[in-house]
């Protein structure tokens, strides 16, 4: 891989999983740059990335893979200027609340509307397996019992974001809207995405939703149930929604534990029924 240094980019954005910069030379081009222990996660993206990029599916345009000067991984990506994400569309516009809910629903089932080649992508449920596997806050028994009910959820051959929520979705200034940070990206029932949106939007705790979305708890779930309206249905009932994606939901806590590094112990009694384990 080409060696760029980084000192002809400027720092844009962070977070867990590495930083954006912006050419300084060339402001079309954004540097995704992953930290060292997550240069699998970078591989695993800029791969799928081709992928989806190659099938029409709107993302930002990959480049070329690079590495710093202190090897990290990097991967290079046309920029969309002026580039907004809904949530944060959201938290400075919350007037245009209803709008921005449709505009994300009707990104969401064009997504789910697509499918992919057979196994150009993994499936959802692999991916989860393999990911219950690694998870070293799970026992011997617990990672059986989640992948035996993993097995027994709704197939399907349509993409899958895998990480979907509305800071994942962005537009710019021309209308243009685009997915990314598809290092996720796989096949199989939508549900496991909305369960994400969901989680994103009307599970996680207050200041976390503060603390990524920069909105308040009440204005993210407004949007939640504007979404809902949105993808299923003007007649589509929150409640029975939310009672058929908390499974997807819950097994989305307990996939990302290895990458966020602690387990989260008030929802294992959930787990532990949902799966049958007492």
């Amino acid at each position: 891989m080409r060696i760029i240094d980084i000192k002809d980019y400027e720092l844009s954005g962070g977070g867990k999983l590495g930083e954006s910069y912006i050419n300084k030379s060339n402001p079309d081009e954004l540097l995704k740059l992953y930290s060292k222990e997550l240069e699998e996660l970078g591989l695993g993206e800029y791969e799928r990335a081709c992928k989806v990029h190659e099938l029409g599916i709107p993302c930002p345009t990959p480049g070329e893979q690079v590495r710093t000067q202190d090897g990290r991984l990097g991967i290079l990506f046309k920029r969309a200027l002026g580039k907004k994400s809904y949530a944060r569309a959201i938290s400075e516009h919350p007037e245009n609340l209803n709008r921005y809910a449709q505009e994300f629903a009707d990104m969401c089932k064009q997504l789910h509307s697509t499918v992919p080649p057979k196994g150009l992508f993994p499936t959802v449920k692999d991916q989860y397996k393999k990911e219950m596997d690694l998870n070293p806050f799970l026992t011997a028994q617990e990672k059986d019992a989640i992948k035996r009910f993993i097995d027994t959820l709704p197939d399907a051959d349509t993409a899958v974001h895998g990480d979907l929520h509305h800071g994942n979705v962005i537009f710019t200034p021309e209308g243009k809207k685009y997915f990314i940070d598809l290092s996720d990206f796989c096949t199989g029932s939508p549900l496991f995405d909305l369960g994400i949106v969901m989680l994103q939007t009307c599970m996680a705790p207050e200041e976390m939703i503060k603390e990524l979305y920069h909105m308040d708890g009440q204005t993210s779930r407004a949007f939640w149930a504007a979404f809902v309206k949105a993808y299923f249905g003007a007649d589509a009932q929150l409640d029975k929604i939310k009672e058929m994606l908390k499974p997807y939901a819950l097994l989305r806590i307990v996939e990302v534990e290895r990458l966020m590094g602690y387990k989260v112990d008030y929802i294992r009694p959930m787990v532990h029924q949902m799966i049958g384990l007492k």
